[in-house]
């Protein structure tokens, strides 16, 4: 992520953790709570006590968990994603998406269930939609790395974000997604190991009439973009556009 970004991350970080801080008091099921984009893109995070999962892998995670379930809930029932719910045998990880964050909270089980979990449910779609409202107002999304890629590459036949385990977090493509993030988290780590785990930058895998260049994003995510160019100087162009946009 470039300095820009992550100064503009940090001023609505500031603002985000007041809130948030707010909220953990409140409510003492809550355990933390962690704020992304839709790509997967962190924005803040809190939580009462620190967890081994980093920011960016809860953000990249929570983003990939929402975007397959809205393609499950569409698929099968026609219905558009209100909210996913994981129960494990102490926590419970609620997450929500709007139509600007996604954000997932970590609940104490047996207390979110003594006082109701409808009732958390209620407050934290609540809550998103006010942080939602923040977020929409900075230049955070106007700058997700997805959008600008859309914007930069209008040609591109697929584009996609993808956590470095395998999983999608935000695609557009005619390929299945979850056989689409398989494939290209396997030619990723391959292309590691033939370099001899040096640091990998990009590839590009190349067609007579089209290519796909597969980039790193950051530690957790790793983008895709297929183009109907096989020019070298053309796919040059892509790549530089590409850049820029990360460096931005």
């Amino acid at each position: 992520m470039s300095v820009n970004m992550e100064n503009k991350i940090r001023k609505v970080e500031k603002d985000l953790i007041v809130l948030i801080d707010k909220l953990l008091e409140e409510y003492h099921a809550l355990l933390g709570i962690a704020i992304g984009t839709h790509g997967g893109t962190f924005i803040a995070s809190k939580f009462k006590k620190q967890i081994k999962m980093k920011d960016h892998e809860i953000a990249a995670a929570n983003s990939s968990i929402l975007f397959l379930s809205a393609k499950l809930l569409k698929n099968s029932l026609n219905q558009e994603i209100s909210y996913d719910l994981i129960a494990g045998k102490l926590r419970i990880v609620l997450s929500i998406i709007t139509k600007n964050i996604a954000l997932v909270a970590f609940l104490n089980r047996e207390l979110a269930e003594l006082e109701g979990i409808n009732k958390y449910i209620s407050k934290l779609k609540e809550f998103s939609l006010k942080v939602s409202a923040i977020v929409e107002t900075s230049e955070i999304i106007k700058e997700e790395i997805f959008v600008a890629l859309k914007r930069a590459i209008p040609n591109a036949l697929v584009t996609a974000i993808i956590t470095k385990d395998g999983m999608p977090i935000k695609v557009q493509s005619t390929m299945a997604e979850p056989m689409l993030s398989a494939i290209l988290a396997a030619f990723y780590k391959l292309s590691g190991v033939i370099l001899e785990n040096s640091d990998l930058e990009y590839s590009i895998i190349g067609g007579e009439n089209g290519s796909i260049i597969v980039h790193e994003l950051d530690e957790a995510r790793i983008l895709c973009v297929a183009v109907p160019d096989a020019d070298d100087k053309r796919l040059g162009a892509y790549i530089a556009e590409i850049k820029t946009i990360l460096q931005k």
